[in-house]
């Protein structure tokens, strides 16, 4: 973005930061149905699903890995399926109305491993990861450090089951991955599964 205006005689213009962050609100009628990142681990068993809304292909181009290493990347996370991400909205609506999700946090910045720290130090625990539940054929690293639209849900492994078919029937079975739990143990660990 580019401002440009006149001082006088002379002529003045202001190039805005190459990223551009907009904000928005709405009314919450029930804040107890607020999603937060924080996990849980007094809730008995749970598992961590990954709603992949990239649909497996990694993408890295732009992600902070890339410019950690001084690149760019040839192919960066796109919207590809505007009608995956509104059946994905939908979905979190009635799971978190049924009281399905106890916590959630987007997948962006950072990638799966930053989304699952994070989590992570929210709620004071650790992590097990298995990526070999991906069925990927992509290396850890890309899995890992992609950036695609997408969200990690923790809800009780009993209500997996549940969670997983509103999921499928809202289409977005195949974008779906239990891909771990939290612990008390305070780490993370990762299985790559390759």
């Amino acid at each position: 973005m580019k401002t440009a205006w006149s001082d006088g005689n002379a002529k003045k213009e202001v190039i805005a930061p190459l990223s551009l962050i907009v904000s928005a609100f709405a009314r919450v009628f029930d804040a107890r149905k607020t999603l937060t990142p924080q996990l849980r681990t007094d809730c008995g068993d749970t598992d961590l699903i990954l709603i992949d809304l990239g649909l497996n292909k990694c993408r890295l181009g732009g992600a902070a890995l890339a410019q950690v290493y001084g690149q760019i990347g040839n192919a960066a996370p796109d919207v590809d399926d505007a009608l995956l991400l509104r059946a994905f909205f939908g979905a979190i609506q009635e799971l978190n109305a049924a009281g399905r999700i106890l916590a959630y946090h987007d997948r962006s910045d950072g990638g799966l491993f930053v989304t699952v720290c994070e989590m992570m130090f929210a709620g004071r625990c650790g992590v097990g990861l298995d990526l070999g539940a991906l069925g990927n054929a992509h290396t850890p690293i890309e899995v890992l450090f992609n950036e695609e639209l997408g969200a990690i849900l923790q809800v009780r492994r009993a209500a997996t089951g549940a969670a997983l078919h509103t999921l499928a029937a809202a289409g977005l079975g195949s974008a779906c991955h239990v891909i771990g739990s939290a612990n008390d143990g305070g780490k993370l660990t990762i299985a790559a599964g390759r």
